[in-house]
């Protein structure tokens, strides 16, 4: 048995079997030592009180850095031009340059709805000075400027790529014609004036005289246009103490309205005149200002002559 296990105890130990495949050996433990800042900050949750120290020193020198750069950008817009505005105009300016170099020059300008010098006019005022390309022109702005032209009632604008620009334009319509101090202009139906319309090319309008009596006029206007009887007779529609109206008719004979339902009156003339052709007789004045009743005055030489009275007065 001693032999035995002498021999045994002479025999070198088997080698360990070799590792299974698709086992990795465990990574070996790193090595004792102290523990890296950023972990232990970690660790502890953040930044304590002493780990962050600002001197005073520092923080006046930070706030010099914010203010020394404020100065520099204000005297630089100075510099430029005295605003701040200069600096983005110099932008954009140089990025429409750069868009027209590249082929988005404005070359065309179709303008629909207007002809001849009326055209020419919504041109001009299209492309602002220092423009030149059809991505710097804003449809909303150059809409507000040709709309800003007198005679513009609406404007409609559309970039057309690359290079061609689009208004539509609607005119504002001539309404009437409004005598004020001895001046005769055309109104549109707001009365505003229209100062690029010759009053001599528009003797079909209309005409309002007195103070004030272009922007008031527009009840009385809208209701002629269903009253031919009493339109076709018109003179003028004269403003009295800028409170009520007379009208003038072409035979002489004035018709003074209600302050209050003047449209009503004019409708009741038209009836009067359709009935017992009221507005034909050799009258001097008709006075309607009195509700619910018609009293007229007669004269006995109108346009021209002596005419018999029709049926009576």
């Amino acid at each position: 048995m001693a032999a035995i296990r002498s021999r045994r105890g002479g025999r070198s130990d088997p080698p360990p079997p070799p590792p299974r495949r698709g086992r990795r050996r465990p990574p070996p433990a790193p090595p004792a030592g102290p523990m890296p800042r950023l972990a232990q900050i970690k660790l502890n949750g953040g930044l304590q009180s002493d780990d962050v120290q600002v001197s005073g020193k520092s923080l006046a020198l930070a706030l010099g850095g914010v203010v020394v750069f404020a100065g520099l950008a204000i005297a630089g817009a100075a510099w430029l031009g005295s605003s701040l505005f200069d600096v983005r105009e110099a932008m954009a300016r140089s990025a429409d340059g750069a868009a027209a170099s590249m082929g988005f020059t404005v070359d065309t300008i179709e303008v629909e709805g207007v002809n001849g010098a009326r055209a020419q006019e919504v041109r001009a005022v299209v492309t602002p000075e220092g423009r030149h390309s059809v991505l710097s022109l804003d449809p909303a702005d150059v809409r507000t400027r040709v709309e800003s032209l007198d005679w513009v009632a609406r404007a409609r604008v559309q970039r057309l790529w690359p290079s061609t620009m689009r208004i539509s334009v609607e005119r504002r319509q001539a309404y009437a014609r409004w005598q004020e101090d001895g001046e005769i202009s055309v109104i549109d139906y707001n009365g505003e004036r229209l100062l690029a319309e010759r009053a001599a090319d528009h003797g079909e309008l209309p005409l309002v005289v007195g103070a004030g009596a272009g922007p008031a006029a527009e009840p009385l206007l809208i209701a002629l246009e269903n009253l031919p009887q009493v339109r076709a007779r018109l003179e003028a529609l004269v403003r009295v103490g800028n409170r009520r109206w007379n009208v003038e008719l072409v035979s002489g004979t004035t018709i003074a309205l209600p302050e209050q339902g003047a449209a009503e009156a004019l409708a009741q003339l038209e009836r009067l005149q359709s009935e017992h052709r009221l507005l034909d007789r050799p009258l001097a004045q008709i006075d309607m200002r009195a509700p619910g009743r018609v009293a007229v005055r007669v004269h006995p030489v109108l346009a021209g002559g002596m005419r018999p009275l029709l049926g009576g007065a």
